[in-house]
């Protein structure tokens, strides 16, 4: 099997953890939820570099990491690293306002793969920054929107893809937690929305959480004071039809919850289990539990994997550049919406404005 050198840029959390290993069972392998973590686990990926302007960030990486690779080199300068190093998969751990210029620097480099967090940006004018350079270069670009590699989710879609259900006609999301942030965990809602809906967002109406409406672009602190980052409630009309529906709020009880509406029945979804639900009468549905399966490689190790098929095979990504953009357009609309008193907004949006 071929090997594909790999580097990081940004030692977050989701960009350095190693997961725990238990020590008292006969399990092993914890599951990777993390991009160092992923590439430790993928048989043809060696990571060979790392970079973060904080200098702790770097010691903590080898400390927790030395004996994984004990010869990966420390940068601070993300540059440097990818003239030296000439990487074939980078990942973007970065906070969000700089994904772009790292990107775009990393196709223009000769990056074969680039594995961005979400969102993927800020602005609509820098995720078509992305989107350009990676096709101009031929560079696959993945955006980590971590559902898409979940087997009960792509279960779900198996499910709604059949047909016997009939017609997609809802998707609604409800996400309830202290951090319940619009750019920070709301991407992953109104990105698994867009997952299922299987088309173009046409237009939105929204209105975010009292006390933010300033926040007519985006504005947080990289998701560390939910403070900065509202929730927020949105209803998404889609080209085919089908009617997404956003609601985030802000409580002590954690979790997030789907529900998809068909002719025929009902899929209830969580990170908890599916749950298929069909009408016998007014007066009684039967349920039944599903149970996707068990895989090697899902999340953020499943998001590796498929870079490196996809590279040897050829076969498009789950959440390439421009299905991520549509999350972004989204959510620059409700803050659009919003702004002007909770109206329609229409899209396509003009680049890069989002009020």
């Amino acid at each position: 099997m071929q090997s594909y050198k790999a580097v990081i840029v940004g030692l977050t959390g989701i960009g350095a953890n190693r997961p725990a290993e238990p020590a008292e069972t006969p399990l092993f392998g914890g599951m990777p939820r993390s991009h160092a973590a992923a590439y430790h686990r993928h048989p043809a990926t060696e990571l060979t570099a790392v970079c973060d302007i904080r200098p702790q960030a770097l010691e903590d990486f080898r400390t927790r990491w030395g004996d994984v690779w004990p010869e990966v080199r420390l940068y601070t300068d993300y540059q440097e690293m990818l003239r030296q190093e000439k990487p074939e998969l980078v990942s973007v751990v970065t906070p969000d306002h700089l994904h772009a210029d790292i990107t775009v620097a990393a196709a223009e480099g000769g990056a074969r793969a680039i594995l961005c967090e979400k969102p993927i940006a800020t602005t609509l004018a820098d995720a078509d920054r992305m989107i350009a350079a990676a096709e101009a270069n031929g560079a696959l670009l993945s955006v980590e929107h971590t559902r898409r590699w979940s087997p009960t989710f792509q279960k779900a879609r198996e499910l709604a893809r059949q047909g016997d259900l009939g017609r997609l006609r809802t998707v609604v999301s409800n996400m309830y937690s202290p951090r319940s942030m619009l750019f920070r965990n709301g991407t992953h809602m109104v990105d698994v929305i867009v997952f299922f809906a299987e088309s173009d967002p046409i237009w939105v109406f929204a209105e975010l959480e009292e006390g933010f409406e300033h926040f007519t672009e985006y504005k947080s602190d990289g998701g560390h004071d939910p403070n900065t980052d509202p929730s927020a409630s949105a209803y998404i009309r889609f080209a085919n039809g089908v009617r997404g529906y956003y609601n985030s709020v802000k409580v002590p009880m954690p979790g997030s919850q789907f529900d998809l509406t068909f002719d025929n029945g009902r899929i209830e979804i969580s990170d908890r289990g599916l749950t298929l639900i069909r009408g016998i009468s007014h007066y009684e549905w039967s349920y039944s539990t599903i149970l996707p399966g068990d895989y090697m490689f899902t999340y953020q190790a499943a998001a590796v994997a498929e870079l490196v098929d996809c590279l040897e095979s050829g076969k498009p990504l789950v959440s390439s550049g421009r299905e991520a953009r549509k999350t972004l357009e989204i959510m620059l609309a409700m803050l659009k919406s919003h702004h002007q008193g909770n109206v329609r907004v229409d899209l396509p949006l003009a680049q890069g404005v989002p009020a």
